[in-house]
């Protein structure tokens, strides 16, 4: 029988050119300071590293030595034997690169995964504005002989996000986060992205790549707000998205709480408030005390958890898609 518990892990952050400093009042993280924080990994487990485990060891050290006790019986890891989901919050003070990631197929080339990501709005500013496909009847020349330039802007779809809104970006999808919008964000272990256009900032461009993966044509085009509908879930929660390779879902807790694994791993990550979080231990291990930007992952082989709030207690939880 395993012995893996719950386990609170520590982030890693990530200046850029387009981020800002609203982690610090939306989530209440500690960021560093005069630092434009354009990202924080929430949880993660890349060649250059992996998220560390508060009281010692790393998110990669377990998927070597238990990875199916983590992980859950039948759920796929990501490519090179990874942890298969990154989580992160993002500040995108300014608009992010016009991008657009690979699928899994394409992504080998790369020596990586390919991306599904998801997004959940925490907060918009004035200028918000969320870039997600194309507009219809946008024909492939059209769009390559302009997609590094400013005139791709005309054949983008672009709308004001809310907060609460989630949006599916599966591979191939043209998009870009910004200004003025911050999210947290479920994707597929991968850091692949290949951009188009940079709003003339003088960093690389991968427009051959990024024309190779896009996907334009009826799939891809936007009509309307392109937002995921959530839907309620008897136990109180929202199940906010569900695909192929992760769901994730929100509760929003004044009274306590118990999540079952159902056999496979769970993160639950603090969108606000505070509270604690149980498990059956034997009277071994105290609970874990949970505050706005935690992340505790919580491996397949604990039955279940239990979550209580201290006021108010808002987690979004992710786990594994299709099983």
């Amino acid at each position: 029988m395993s012995a893996l518990k719950p386990m609170l892990l520590e982030r890693k952050v990530l200046p850029k050119v387009w981020g800002g400093r609203a982690l610090e009042q939306v989530i209440g993280l500690s960021l560093p300071p005069g630092e434009a924080i354009g990202e924080t990994w929430e949880l993660f487990d890349r060649p250059e590293g992996s998220s560390p485990i508060r009281g010692g060891g790393t998110l990669a050290e377990l998927m070597r030595t238990d990875a199916e006790a983590l992980l859950g019986r039948g759920v796929a890891r990501g490519h090179g034997g990874r942890f298969p989901l990154l989580l992160k919050f993002i500040d995108a003070r300014d608009a992010l690169s016009v991008q657009v990631h690979p699928d899994d197929a394409q992504a080998k080339v790369e020596g990586d995964s390919g991306k599904d990501e998801a997004w959940l709005v925490l907060q918009t500013g004035p200028q918000a504005r969320i870039i997600r496909g194309c507009r219809p009847g946008v024909a492939r020349e059209q769009f390559a002989e302009v997609a590094h330039t400013p005139a791709v802007e005309e054949l983008l779809w672009a709308f004001r996000p809310q907060v609460g809104d989630v949006i599916h970006v599966p591979p191939g999808t043209v998009h870009a986060i910004g200004p003025d919008v911050v999210v947290f964000e479920v994707q597929q272990n991968s850091d692949v992205t290949y951009r188009l256009y940079d709003w003339g900032r003088p960093r690389e461009v991968h427009v051959q790549k990024a024309l190779a993966v896009t996907a334009l044509g009826e799939r891809a085009a936007t009509t309307e707000r392109p937002v995921v509908e959530p839907t309620n879930l008897p136990d109180g929660g929202i199940e906010l998205i569900a695909t192929e390779h992760f769901r994730l879902r929100r509760y929003e807790l004044q009274r306590p709480f118990t999540l079952s694994t159902n056999g496979c791993f769970a993160t639950v990550t603090v969108l606000g408030g505070r509270g604690m979080l149980g498990w059956r231990s034997g009277g071994s291990d105290a609970p874990i005390q949970l505050t706005a930007g935690d992340t505790v992952l919580v491996p397949a082989a604990v039955e279940s958890v239990f979550l209580s709030s201290i006021g108010r207690l808002d987690v979004a939880i992710a786990s594994p898609g299709g099983v």
